[in-house]
């Protein structure tokens, strides 16, 4: 086969991407052309069309951070194997991303691109529609479930009704959402073509969670059918932040109080039980200062500040409604309102916030 004499990437032993010569010439062209782009961050859609970067935004970004970064050297990517999966019409090709650090060479990460024929050679998109093409389908309402294994119906339908309510809620109509349930991280990252990512924890399966295509699917590797917590912190992102003024760490307890909390599971109760402990066993506490240390402060491995937000969510649901909800969500990317709007809602001054979640917790 004509390859170039120095293409940008290895091949594995004596590994070739077809035995058809014609198709082979079109095909290295192409993939060359691929490899540099990502490696130079040159990405155009004369790679990847512009409709599947939008339906595969989890795939792109995968991509990014593949070029050379600080003290680290990018070396050539090893093209795995390649084999047709139609007879010739596509190809799926499979490369394993290397760096070297400090003498270490590091497989960063190993993806699979599907290439389908263009007028005179081929683009690429992530393998996701060919490898999920058998899973099964359940209807329940506004929501197509994708899923390889037993289905709780119970809680499919308690997803959808939570969805189509709090659509209701925010004044947006209800949208058609595709929910595909993984039932592993790893089985979520291989349906993407991420064979392996070093930056993620390929062990773990209860952490991770996204909306993808514009907000059409959403994906999840709990195997979970009523993942409400990261369904909702993408939706408020996606669709209720025109102004990009939303308030993340109260957007998360907004999640919290919905959807309980996104990796340990625990409902309001529990939540609340944690931090009476907390409160017990350390009397000098002062949660707004705990508040305000965001990440750096934890109770039972959850971040202080999504809970408390979760807690004073469900109070201004309680005395306010949602509407006042959102105004507190709304309070700036750093929270330059909160504090503000908190006043103006409950009547609770800054000075008082200790108290207040003192009397949320043990009330």
């Amino acid at each position: 086969l004509a390859f170039d004499e120095s293409p940008p990437y290895q091949m594995n032993l004596s590994a070739v991407f077809t035995e058809d010569p014609n198709e082979s010439e079109l095909l290295v062209e192409s993939f060359t052309n691929l490899i540099s782009a990502i490696l130079n961050d040159e990405l155009t859609e004369n790679h990847f069309s512009i409709e599947d970067k939008n339906s595969n935004q989890f795939f792109q970004r995968a991509l990014r951070n593949l070029s050379s970064t600080g003290d680290e050297k990018q070396l050539a990517p090893l093209v795995l194997k390649s084999f047709s999966p139609d007879n010739g019409e596509t190809y799926l090709i499979t490369v394993a991303f290397m760096k070297k650090k400090d003498q270490t060479t590091q497989i960063y990460r190993i993806l699979e691109f599907h290439a389908y024929p263009v007028q005179g050679g081929y683009q690429f998109k992530s393998p996701f529609e060919y490898n999920n093409r058998n899973l099964n389908r359940f209807d329940s309402g506004s929501v197509q479930y994708h899923y390889s294994k037993a289905l709780d119906t119970d809680r499919t339908s308690e997803f959808v009704e939570f969805k189509d309510h709090f659509e209701s809620l925010v004044g947006i109509p209800t949208t058609q959402l595709d929910y595909y349930c993984f039932e592993t991280l790893d089985e979520l990252l291989r349906a993407h073509g991420i064979v392996y990512d070093c930056t993620r924890c390929n062990w773990l399966k209860e952490d991770l969670g996204f909306l993808d295509n514009n907000g059409k699917s959403f994906i999840t590797g709990t195997g979970d059918e009523r993942y409400i917590f990261e369904y909702l912190v993408d939706y408020m992102v996606e669709y209720c932040d025109s102004e990009n003024d939303l308030y993340p760490p109260f957007v998360y307890g907004i999640a919290t109080y919905f959807g309980d909390y996104g990796l340990s599971g625990d409902d309001m109760q529990m939540l609340k039980f944690q931090f009476r402990q907390e409160l017990e066993n350390n009397p000098e506490i002062n949660f707004l200062d705990e508040f305000s240390k965001g990440r750096s402060s934890s109770v039972q491995r959850h971040f202080s500040f999504y809970v408390i937000s979760a807690f004073i969510c469900e109070e201004v649901v309680k005395k306010q409604g949602y509407e006042s909800m959102l105004k507190l969500a709304h309070s700036g990317r750093s929270g330059e309102e909160f504090f503000n709007n908190l006043d103006e809602l409950l009547k609770i001054q800054k000075d008082a916030f200790h108290d207040f979640i003192v009397r949320l917790i043990t009330s």
